[in-house]
């Protein structure tokens, strides 16, 4: 898992071929898994690095755009499904307001660090490694998620 943290934001031109430069956006792969997702002013979350990926990103760094961080060990994934999963969320923080005009974010969940993406069917979410076995139980009592 990966960190890109760009040096400037807005982000200039070349950027905008490689990253995606709206906040909140997610790229995913062929199967739908996200890849790369905007959680904030000019940070990239990479969960699932491709090599064509990390060569665009190793780019970057190269010229001076922003720097890439190995955090594995930082994040723990974990899949929100099932009916309630939407309304467990709500719960916690506005939704609708926080994904409204965007795919992802960075925020707290039941006060854990974490970055939330919507899917169709679920929810992504990747918690900071020293919540996640409080955020794995409290998910888990509740019956909505499974990792």
């Amino acid at each position: 898992m990966l960190e890109f943290k760009s040096f400037k934001f807005s982000l200039i031109d070349t950027v905008m071929t490689i990253l995606p430069v709206s906040p909140g956006a997610v790229m995913r792969d062929a199967s739908g898994r996200a890849v790369l997702l905007h959680m904030g002013p000019g940070r990239f979350l990479v969960p699932a690095p491709t090599p064509d990926l990390v060569r665009r990103l190793d780019t970057l760094q190269a010229a001076g755009v922003g720097a890439l961080f190995d955090v594995d060990g930082k994040w723990q994934a974990f899949a929100m499904t099932g009916p309630s999963a939407e309304r467990i969320l709500s719960s916690t923080i506005d939704l609708g307001q926080v994904l409204a005009s965007r795919n992802c974010a960075a925020l707290h969940l039941f006060d854990c660090p974490a970055v939330l993406a919507r899917r169709p069917d679920a929810f992504d979410v990747w918690v900071e490694a020293s919540y996640a076995s409080a955020f794995r139980e409290y998910a888990r009592a509740r019956g909505y998620l499974c990792d």
